[in-house]
């Protein structure tokens, strides 16, 4: 167990840091005069991520943490549940927003993908690398969903909040598959990215996203469990064989010590 505690000690200081800064960034709003919800929510999620970043290439750990462009794009399959929920969900009734609100919308989206990204895809792959395979998919995708559980800390019903949780972990295996699959995280980004785009953009923004309660609850239970479903599937498949290419591919990047 020792060798887990440091891993266990970084990524708890991430995510109370995840936590600290979310309650300084609501209390910092009324000060920088930023009532439009958009608007903070691009300050708050693109401050977040630069600081983020010069954490991560301060310390020289950009490659470690798959800041490469060495994308393979033969995991792009792989992702396919995205496809399908945003087809669902654009088959509903929509809420389009205006021209400019869809511009900031993109602009949230690409700093929500990189900070959670590399959070979860970078460096938890990296401090858990000791780990078989399947094991390190559960540690990022199930600190991915427990992320989302500071929203209980907001308005929003915790109901949303909840299902939330289940659907971030669904997706999270899928996305750490993939992940497993590639030394870059920059596809993982640009899904990520993509989805949250048209996902938000279909209902109108970020608020009305959570303002119809049973519906975003019996949507995200749905897709998660399809997410889920195709996660467990890909989980499956990765056999002895497998697990043994994919650590060999980590440790190719990761061949300092835990960081």
């Amino acid at each position: 167990m020792r060798i887990f505690s440091k891993p266990l000690i970084l990524l708890a200081i991430m995510m109370l840091s995840v936590l600290v800064y979310s309650l300084f960034a609501s209390e910092l709003r009324p000060l920088l005069g930023l009532t439009a919800e958009l608007d903070y929510l691009i300050f708050n999620k693109w401050l977040f991520a630069i600081l983020l970043l010069g954490a991560v290439l301060s310390r020289g750990m950009h490659r470690q943490a798959g800041l490469v462009a060495q994308v393979n794009w033969r995991t792009l399959p792989l992702y396919w549940p995205i496809a399908l929920i945003l087809g669902l969900i654009w088959l509903g009734p929509l809420n389009l927003p205006s021209v400019t609100d869809a511009a900031k919308i993109l602009v949230l989206c690409v700093a929500v993908g990189i900070s959670e990204e590399l959070m979860f895809r970078g460096l938890v792959f990296h401090w858990f690398r000791m780990l078989p395979v399947r094991y390190l998919v559960l540690v990022s995708a199930g600190s991915f969903g427990a992320m989302h559980l500071a929203g209980l800390i907001t308005e929003i019903h915790p109901a949303v909040i909840l299902s939330q949780v289940y659907f971030a972990f669904a997706l999270g295996v899928i996305f750490a598959v993939a992940r497993a699959r590639d030394v870059s995280i920059v596809l993982p980004i640009a899904v990520h990215a993509v989805f949250d785009i048209f996902a938000i953009s279909a209902n109108g923004g970020v608020s009305q996203t959570f303002e119809n309660v049973e519906q975003m609850v019996t949507g995200m239970l749905f897709a998660g469990t399809i997410a889920l479903a195709w996660g467990m599937f890909l989980l499956w498949r990765l056999n002895g064989i497998g697990e043994q290419k994919v650590t060999a591919r980590l440790a190719q990047v990761s061949d300092s010590g835990i960081q």
